[in-house]
């Protein structure tokens, strides 16, 4: 079966800082090289840092490897689910919709089939015709949701920060999210809780500082990944407190 995506030696820099006058290059992601093929449902694990957001954005193709090789499937539709994607702030909300929806793949016509459907999800109102600059950062996060969700994309790439806006949009769009995922999709989703991971992928790899630490089964991965951390003290309990409500919302539909 032909990957949908492909890392080969996929290396990835960015620049912090300034020393004599000249910028330092750090590393966010070193060496990949993994596949992801119709269907897969796979789990990235890791903490905070570890290069799970820039990994994600390099499979969105908003980043391109500085060393190595990207290659995405002619025709490959991928729909970045979470809280950073851009709109431009001069043009309306739905103005947004149409233009974000045709660099996601779709057709003008699908958009415009799709765009009630949108702007209803993302229960923007009447602020879908002003323009995106006098958005909150609330808002323009539904409005992002809402158009990636309606994307029908081949590769699902979710953020574990995606849960947005009041307590009942939050669960709405847990929903949304675990609809997705049980359709025929291919996922990304990235978090630093094992059990999530456990629960709805198949296999997983375990990132640190940028690097593949582990790759394999779900469960196996999530165990070696559970373990390192009690035993170094580093599984914090405020990470675990932050992810159970996204946790128990998303996984029970496997329950």
């Amino acid at each position: 079966m032909k990957p949908l995506l492909k890392l080969t030696n996929a290396s990835l820099y960015y620049k912090s800082g300034f020393r004599f006058f000249r910028a330092r290059k750090k590393i966010a992601l070193k060496d990949l090289s993994f596949q992801i093929s119709p269907g897969d449902k796979l789990g990235v694990l890791g903490r905070n840092g570890s290069g799970k957001s820039s990994l994600l954005k390099l499979l969105a193709g908003i980043y391109q490897p500085d060393r190595g090789q990207y290659l995405a499937a002619q025709g490959a539709r991928a729909a970045f689910v979470g809280l950073q994607q851009g709109f431009v702030p001069y043009m309306t909300g739905s103005e947004n919709i149409v233009l974000t929806g045709i660099l996601m793949g779709m057709s003008k016509d699908e958009v415009q089939n799709k765009i009630r459907a949108i702007i209803n999800f993302s229960e923007l109102g009447e602020a879908i015709s002003e323009p995106v600059y006098s958005y909150s950062a609330g808002m323009k996060a539904r409005l992002a949701f809402a158009v990636s969700a309606f994307s029908n994309p081949d590769i699902l790439l979710i953020d574990e920060a995606m849960s947005v806006g009041d307590r009942a949009f939050r669960v709405k769009s847990s929903e949304k999210i675990s609809e997705l995922i049980s359709g025929d999709a291919a996922v990304v989703l990235v978090s630093h809780e094992p059990k999530l991971i456990q629960s709805v992928c198949s296999k997983a790899l375990w990132l640190e500082r940028g690097g593949i630490v582990l790759e394999g089964d779900s469960t196996s991965v999530a165990e070696e990944y559970r373990k390192s951390f009690e035993e170094n003290h580093k599984y914090s309990a405020e990470d675990d407190a932050q992810e159970k409500s996204m946790n128990s919302s998303i996984s029970r539909v496997y329950d």
